[in-house]
Protein backbone atom coordinates (compact mmCIF):
# COMPACT_ATOMS: atom_id res chain seq x y z
CA UNK A 1 0.00 0.00 0.00
CA UNK A 2 2.85 2.39 0.78
CA UNK A 3 4.35 1.67 -2.67
CA UNK A 4 1.17 3.03 -4.29
CA UNK A 5 1.44 6.31 -2.40
CA UNK A 6 5.05 6.83 -3.51
CA UNK A 7 3.99 7.38 -7.11
CA UNK A 8 1.26 9.91 -6.19
CA UNK A 9 2.34 13.45 -7.00
CA UNK A 10 1.32 15.82 -4.23
CA UNK A 11 -0.16 19.13 -5.33
CA UNK A 12 1.87 22.00 -3.86
CA UNK A 13 -0.78 24.67 -4.55
CA UNK A 14 -2.94 26.08 -1.78
CA UNK A 15 -6.67 25.45 -1.65
CA UNK A 16 -7.35 28.97 -2.91
CA UNK A 17 -5.15 28.41 -5.98
CA UNK A 18 -6.73 25.05 -6.73
CA UNK A 19 -10.20 26.55 -6.45
CA UNK A 20 -9.24 29.49 -8.68
CA UNK A 21 -7.73 27.16 -11.31
CA UNK A 22 -10.69 24.77 -11.38
CA UNK A 23 -13.78 25.07 -13.55
CA UNK A 24 -15.91 25.37 -10.38
CA UNK A 25 -14.70 28.92 -9.77
CA UNK A 26 -16.72 30.14 -12.74
CA UNK A 27 -19.77 28.04 -11.86
CA UNK A 28 -20.13 28.85 -8.17
CA UNK A 29 -20.14 32.18 -6.41
CA UNK A 30 -17.91 32.54 -3.38
CA UNK A 31 -19.77 31.84 -0.15
CA UNK A 32 -18.62 34.64 2.11
CA UNK A 33 -18.83 34.31 5.91
CA UNK A 34 -20.60 37.20 7.63
CA UNK A 35 -21.40 37.74 11.30
CA UNK A 36 -22.27 34.73 13.48
CA UNK A 37 -22.00 32.25 10.60
CA UNK A 38 -18.38 31.56 11.53
CA UNK A 39 -19.50 28.85 14.03
CA UNK A 40 -21.00 26.77 11.21
CA UNK A 41 -17.74 26.73 9.19
CA UNK A 42 -15.74 23.48 9.38
CA UNK A 43 -11.91 23.64 9.49
CA UNK A 44 -9.86 23.12 6.31
CA UNK A 45 -7.91 20.21 7.77
CA UNK A 46 -11.07 18.15 8.28
CA UNK A 47 -10.62 16.71 4.78
CA UNK A 48 -7.48 14.77 3.73
CA UNK A 49 -5.36 16.40 1.01
CA UNK A 50 -4.95 13.15 -0.95
CA UNK A 51 -8.34 11.55 -1.47
CA UNK A 52 -8.73 8.12 -3.01
CA UNK A 53 -11.91 7.18 -4.82
CA UNK A 54 -14.78 9.49 -5.62
CA UNK A 55 -15.57 12.54 -3.47
CA UNK A 56 -18.13 15.34 -3.61
CA UNK A 57 -16.86 18.84 -4.37
CA UNK A 58 -17.79 20.65 -1.17
CA UNK A 59 -18.24 24.41 -0.79
CA UNK A 60 -15.43 26.62 0.50
CA UNK A 61 -16.06 29.40 3.05
CA UNK A 62 -14.39 32.71 2.25
CA UNK A 63 -13.85 35.83 4.36
CA UNK A 64 -13.42 39.36 2.95
CA UNK A 65 -10.09 41.09 3.37
CA UNK A 66 -9.28 44.79 3.57
CA UNK A 67 -10.07 45.53 -0.07
CA UNK A 68 -13.02 44.49 -2.22
CA UNK A 69 -10.90 42.04 -4.23
CA UNK A 70 -9.11 40.51 -1.25
CA UNK A 71 -10.59 37.13 -0.17
CA UNK A 72 -9.22 34.36 2.02
CA UNK A 73 -10.36 30.77 2.53
CA UNK A 74 -11.06 29.96 6.19
CA UNK A 75 -12.81 26.60 5.96
CA UNK A 76 -15.64 24.57 4.48
CA UNK A 77 -19.35 25.41 4.38
CA UNK A 78 -20.07 21.93 3.07
CA UNK A 79 -17.29 19.45 3.69
CA UNK A 80 -16.36 17.15 0.77
CA UNK A 81 -17.30 13.56 1.51
CA UNK A 82 -16.97 10.19 -0.14
CA UNK A 83 -19.68 9.51 -2.68
CA UNK A 84 -22.14 6.74 -1.91
CA UNK A 85 -21.57 3.75 -4.15
CA UNK A 86 -24.31 1.42 -5.40
CA UNK A 87 -27.18 3.32 -3.79
CA UNK A 88 -29.38 2.64 -6.82
CA UNK A 89 -29.62 -1.04 -5.79
CA UNK A 90 -31.76 -0.08 -2.81
CA UNK A 91 -34.50 1.31 -5.01
CA UNK A 92 -34.79 -1.52 -7.52
CA UNK A 93 -37.83 -3.77 -7.46
CA UNK A 94 -37.18 -7.13 -5.91
CA UNK A 95 -37.86 -10.00 -8.30
CA UNK A 96 -40.22 -12.53 -6.80
CA UNK A 97 -40.95 -14.57 -9.92
CA UNK A 98 -38.70 -16.28 -12.38
CA UNK A 99 -38.91 -15.07 -15.99
CA UNK A 100 -40.53 -18.35 -17.03
CA UNK A 101 -43.28 -17.98 -14.41
CA UNK A 102 -43.90 -14.43 -15.53
CA UNK A 103 -44.22 -15.53 -19.17
CA UNK A 104 -46.69 -18.23 -18.18
CA UNK A 105 -48.75 -15.73 -16.22
CA UNK A 106 -48.80 -13.24 -19.10
CA UNK A 107 -49.81 -15.96 -21.55
CA UNK A 108 -52.67 -17.17 -19.36
CA UNK A 109 -54.21 -13.68 -19.04
CA UNK A 110 -57.39 -13.48 -21.12
CA UNK A 111 -57.40 -9.68 -21.34
CA UNK A 112 -54.36 -9.67 -23.65
CA UNK A 113 -55.83 -12.21 -26.05
CA UNK A 114 -57.91 -10.99 -28.98
CA UNK A 115 -60.33 -13.26 -30.75
CA UNK A 116 -59.93 -14.05 -34.44
CA UNK A 117 -63.07 -12.09 -35.29
CA UNK A 118 -61.83 -9.02 -33.42
CA UNK A 119 -58.48 -9.20 -35.27
CA UNK A 120 -60.30 -9.31 -38.62
CA UNK A 121 -62.46 -6.34 -37.63
CA UNK A 122 -59.37 -4.36 -36.62
CA UNK A 123 -57.70 -5.18 -39.95
CA UNK A 124 -60.84 -4.12 -41.83
CA UNK A 125 -60.99 -0.82 -39.93
CA UNK A 126 -57.33 -0.16 -40.65
CA UNK A 127 -57.72 -0.92 -44.36
CA UNK A 128 -60.86 1.27 -44.56
CA UNK A 129 -58.90 4.11 -42.94
CA UNK A 130 -56.12 3.69 -45.52
CA UNK A 131 -58.58 3.54 -48.44
CA UNK A 132 -60.47 6.61 -47.21
CA UNK A 133 -57.20 8.56 -46.98
CA UNK A 134 -56.40 7.48 -50.56
CA UNK A 135 -59.59 9.12 -51.86
CA UNK A 136 -62.18 6.33 -51.92
CA UNK A 137 -65.69 6.94 -50.56
CA UNK A 138 -66.94 5.00 -47.55
CA UNK A 139 -69.16 2.78 -49.71
CA UNK A 140 -66.28 2.02 -52.09
CA UNK A 141 -63.92 1.26 -49.20
CA UNK A 142 -66.46 -1.15 -47.67
CA UNK A 143 -66.98 -2.89 -51.01
CA UNK A 144 -63.21 -3.21 -51.56
CA UNK A 145 -62.67 -4.75 -48.10
CA UNK A 146 -65.53 -7.25 -48.72
CA UNK A 147 -64.05 -8.20 -52.08
CA UNK A 148 -66.97 -6.84 -54.15
CA UNK A 149 -64.94 -4.14 -55.93
CA UNK A 150 -61.35 -3.85 -57.16
CA UNK A 151 -58.98 -0.95 -56.55
CA UNK A 152 -59.73 0.25 -60.07
CA UNK A 153 -63.37 0.88 -59.00
CA UNK A 154 -64.72 -1.92 -61.22
CA UNK A 155 -67.10 -4.43 -59.63
CA UNK A 156 -65.93 -8.00 -59.21
CA UNK A 157 -68.48 -10.54 -60.33
CA UNK A 158 -68.54 -13.62 -58.12
CA UNK A 159 -68.03 -16.89 -59.97
CA UNK A 160 -68.61 -20.41 -58.79
CA UNK A 161 -65.18 -21.52 -59.91
CA UNK A 162 -66.29 -21.79 -63.53
CA UNK A 163 -64.49 -19.85 -66.18
CA UNK A 164 -66.18 -18.86 -69.44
Amino acid sequence: MSEDNDCVVEDQRTIEERYRDSYKATRQQRKVVEGDEIQSVKPLDSVPEIRDGSWTNGVLAWVRGGTSTDFEVIGWWVVPRKRQKNTSRKYRVKKTQSPLDKMKEDYSKSENRISRQKRQENRAKKSIRILRSSGYSMAEALMITRGQMGLDRKPINPTDGEEE
